[in-house]
């Protein structure tokens, strides 16, 4: 009996002593060693020399500093001007026809468009038409794009006026300029001021943008996504076509409308006004001109493929407008607006006046990223349909050049327009000697033509912009096509176009990029967590759920997060990391009901867990505190944890923060399959051994 005893206690104090030092070497012993990552990596990998940051420094600048030259530093410099390497490649029998032809179709479509978006702005019309020729000429010299129409645009303008606006009607200026305004009543005055705030205005926005450039942002478009820009032109149509329509019925517009639901508080009182004061010729003459517009922009855009030359049919209203309103005399009989005196010649450079600058800092902003997010947009689309490179740095640079030297010359900021950018691309133009063909004719124009366009109806004018909002406001469509494809691209297209309209242009901006950070968050923070099984007998593994028939092994669990792991994720990976593995962490109820006590109390049947860090692109310090937290807390559970398929800047920020001392090389794996394998060994090593303990249990006693 004693024999016995002894026996038992000693196999008893094996199995106490040896447990630990089984799971400790069990690895060591029978896993083959090539499928560690450390193995791996000291079989092909080479030995980096960790350097500090000040070395990194010194070597950057030794790697892109260390041969400068005088011929590099002139190459630099050439670079960012375009224009001299498209002379240098130039093609006189392939490009200039083409570019002439391009050039001439696009001025005559920058004439009324220049006329009636500068309107738009609250400025005389011949200040549109000087947004159309100076930004030209410098975005010829600075700009990437040959099929971008660099000018005036409908939401940009629509800015500027309420920029404008904004600094007019400021209680300060109000106050202080009392006196003054009610005793000269003089409009020439108060247009004067205007212009000067505009040009203020472009120069602050091309500073800005220039600012940009230097510091080398133009990654920043990538945040303006394309629901966004979508919601926001499309709310801003709204409000171009709404500003609009006075002129069409021949009424004032209403004025004092100013906070929350503009909009229609605006549409209440003017429906009141048209009622009692609708001018009837002005109405028919502005409905006819939409009415003809579109049928001519219809027969264009449906027979561009077989007509080389696209109908100016703008152009030709402005002209017939401009006849029938002078020898019937519109204005006198029948009381309807027209254009007034318009001063013909370029102006003289004069510098902007920085009286307003600190009023207009947060529109300047606005406008900056605005206009380059649409710019560039542009650009990038017709890059990738003709095969040429543009630089987001480079359009920056090209945009705040344009905007800084056109503000010398009593210009507003401008945009690339997509209407003409398409007629531009249609017409045959392929360099960007467009540009100057362009402003050849429209220099014509604004020296001899410009005093032509007196008598022309503002109605017209007003008829132009509506018709040009036919792009934007069908883009109220993307909302059905956003909402079958993502419900947080229709969420954003939504927000930004509901608060554009209910609101404002500026708080619809800001309220959409918020919403698009709020989303881009929300998408990290909470990215798919799924299971992995193998398919078939292959080194394949993938998601159980789109793959059901994928193999899952026992004891053995498979993870993937599908995003990088860092400081606003990790509670949530934390969270899915052990629901995942059948771990809850939460308490159990006060009062037990069901089976929900069970859930909290049973042991989690997984043995090795593996997670594929495949997706994670970067690790911060939270992200690598949460592993090592997760790896101690599985080892006191008896659950080993391995990582696969890690890349170098994962571990880097590994070997930074010490993370091999503190888990071990051997937790690391080359591949996913390469870990499985290892576990799976293991199992079936501790399976052989617990066997062979169970033997010599039966044969001792």
């Amino acid at each position: 009996m004693n024999d016995k005893y002894a026996i038992d206690k000693e196999v008893h104090n094996n199995d106490d002593d040896d447990e630990e030092k089984h799971q400790a070497t069990i690895l060591d012993e029978f896993i083959p060693k090539s499928h560690s990552f450390q193995s791996f990596a000291n079989h092909y990998g080479v030995c980096e020399e960790h350097l500090s940051r000040t070395d990194q420094f010194k070597q950057y600048l030794q790697k892109h500093y260390g041969s400068l030259s005088f011929l590099c530093c002139l190459n630099a410099f050439l670079e960012r001007i375009p224009l001299i390497r498209c002379l240098k490649d130039y093609n006189v029998r392939k490009n200039l026809y083409g570019d002439i032809m391009a050039g001439i179709i696009v001025a005559i479509m920058h004439i009324p468009q220049g006329m009636a978006y500068g309107v738009l702005t609250t400025l005389p019309p011949v200040h549109g038409l000087y947004v159309s020729f100076y930004p030209i000429i410098v975005y010829m010299i600075f700009g990437t794009c040959p099929h971008l129409s660099i000018g005036t645009f409908a939401v940009i303008s629509l800015m500027v006026a309420q920029a404008i606006e904004g600094v007019i009607n400021s209680p300060l200026r109000m106050m202080n300029n009392s006196t003054e305004i009610s005793s000269n009543q003089s409009m020439s005055l108060l247009t004067d001021e205007k212009i000067s705030i505009a040009t203020t205005l472009a120069l602050l926005v091309g500073l800005i943008q220039i600012l940009l450039f230097l510091l080398r942002l133009g990654f920043l478009s990538v945040y303006l996504t394309e629901p966004f820009i979508s919601g926001f032109t499309s709310g801003s149509a709204i409000h171009v076509l709404t500003s609009q329509l006075p002129a069409i019925f021949g009424v004032k517009s209403p004025r004092g409308i100013q906070g929350p639901f503009k909009i229609p508080k605006f549409y209440i009182k003017l429906i009141s006004i048209i009622i009692h004061r609708i001018n009837w010729v002005s109405t028919a003459i502005g409905i006819s001109s939409v009415v003809i517009l579109y049928i001519a922009k219809y027969l264009n855009e449906r027979f561009k493929s077989k007509i080389r030359i696209v109908l100016p049919m703008e152009l030709i209203l402005l002209i017939i407008g401009t006849i029938l309103s002078h020898f019937t005399h519109l204005h006198s009989k029948y009381d309807i607006s027209i254009v007034g005196n318009i001063k013909s010649g370029l102006p003289p450079p004069t510098l902007p006046s920085f009286n307003n600058a600190n009023q207009l800092i947060v529109p300047a902003i606005t406008i900056a990223a605005v206009s380059f997010s649409i710019s560039i947009s542009m650009a990038k689309m017709f890059s990738r349909k003709h095969g040429y490179r543009v630089s987001s740095n480079q359009e920056l640079l090209a945009y705040g050049m344009s905007n800084v030297v056109s503000s010398f010359f009593q210009c507003y900021p401008n945009a690339g327009s997509l209407s003409r950018s398409v007629v531009q691309e249609g017409s045959g133009g392929k360099t960007l000697l467009i540009g100057g063909f362009s402003s050849i004719i429209l220099a014509a124009v604004i020296m001899a033509l410009t005093p032509l366009f007196r008598s022309l109806p503002m109605t017209c004018l007003a008829a132009i912009i509506i018709v040009n909002l036919k792009g934007l406001l069908f883009q109220i469509k993307d909302l059905i096509f956003y909402f079958r494809i993502s419900l947080l691209e229709c969420i954003l297209w939504t927000m930004t176009f509901v608060s554009v309209v209910l609101f404002d242009v500026d708080i619809g901006l800001y309220v959409g990029i918020c919403t698009s950070f709020i989303i881009n968050t929300v998408r990290t923070q909470k990215p798919r967590f799924v299971t992995l099984g193998q398919v078939d007998s292959t080194e394949i593994y993938k998601n159980i759920i789109y793959f059901p028939s994928a193999h899952q092994y026992s004891h053995i669990k498979i993870l993937r997060f599908d995003e990088s792991l860092y400081a606003c994720n990790a509670l949530f990976f934390k969270r899915k990391f052990y629901e995942l593995i059948d771990i809850h962490m939460t308490q159990p109820p006060i009062i037990p009901y069901g089976n929900n006590t069970d859930n909290h109390k049973h042991k989690s049947l997984y043995k090795y867990v593996i997670l594929d860090c495949a997706p994670f692109n970067y690790i911060d310090t939270v992200g690598v505190k949460l592993l090592v937290d997760i790896f101690n807390d599985l080892q006191k559970r008896d659950i080993v944890f391995y990582l696969s398929e890690c890349r170098f800047e994962i571990r880097h920020t590994f070997d930074a923060m010490k993370f091999y001392e503190k888990i071990g090389f051997h937790k690391i794996y080359v591949t996913t399959h390469d870990a499985v394998e290892t576990a799976r060994n293991a199992l079936k090593n501790e399976l052989h051994n617990n066997d062979a303990i169970a033997v010599a249990v039966d044969n001792s006693v």
